[in-house]
């Protein structure tokens, strides 16, 4: 018997089960975040049994990092497959959510949690010059709701389409974009934006996409 087995082996038959549970919402969304109230419980089963789900994972040519920094686990598929790529729209907010969090971190500890409004949201994107209207409060709804399945940002007051919500935006924003590349994406949307059409083209702006490797594991 391979360590692998035996280390699954001795875990409990309720952790049995929660290991097949987190590891299919770890497939899901790409991100556990401490912060993140329903995330913990999974955040802190992963961290004590990081060993075993690396080696797992690894057999399936996925990279688990643990980002104690900022408390934050993510996922990533060695071979840059079942990656989601972000239409323009979708891209922009990203880094609107992205610049808002760098200005509200500076003047934070790293315990205390950094929230937006839908007003702050707003005014970002019109500060942008990226398009000329707001886009629509259905689409604004769609694409936090998005963002919120991926453990970016949740709603913590609120309707998700009013300006007046309030949202908490996590640590995990700091791993899907790098620094350095902030001023150059948007740089390239502004530019991308003189030409769309109704059909936004995708950018290369990607996060794992990993539901269809979570279905199969969970048939499995």
């Amino acid at each position: 018997m391979s360590n692998l087995d035996t280390s699954y082996q001795q875990l409990t038959d309720k952790e049995k089960q929660q290991f097949s549970e987190t590891l299919n919402l770890l497939l899901a969304k790409t991100y556990l975040v401490y912060e993140r109230e329903e995330d913990r419980r999974h955040y802190r089963f992963v961290e004590k049994n990081f060993e075993l789900f690396t080696r797992y994972l690894e057999m399936s040519r996925w990279s688990l990092y643990l980002q104690k920094q900022y408390a934050v686990i993510q996922l990533y598929n060695m071979d840059e497959r079942n990656r989601r790529n972000f239409n323009l729209q979708e891209t922009i907010f990203l880094i609107i959510l992205r610049l808002l969090y760098d200005e509200k971190r500076r003047d934070l500890r790293l315990t205390q949690q950094v929230l937006v409004t839908g007003q702050e949201i707003q005014e970002k994107y019109m500060a942008l010059q990226i398009r000329k209207r707001l886009p629509s409060r259905e689409d604004t709804q769609y694409i936090l709701k998005l963002f919120s399945s991926f453990s970016l940002l949740d709603l913590k007051s609120g309707h998700w389409r009013d300006p007046e919500a309030v949202y908490v935006l996590y640590h995990s924003l700091l791993l899907v974009i790098n620094p350095g590349d902030l001023e150059t994406l948007a740089e390239w949307l502004r530019e991308e934006s003189e030409f769309e059409d109704e059909a936004d083209p995708l950018t290369g702006l990607e996060l794992e996409d990993n539901n269809e490797a979570s279905d199969k594991n969970q048939a499995d």
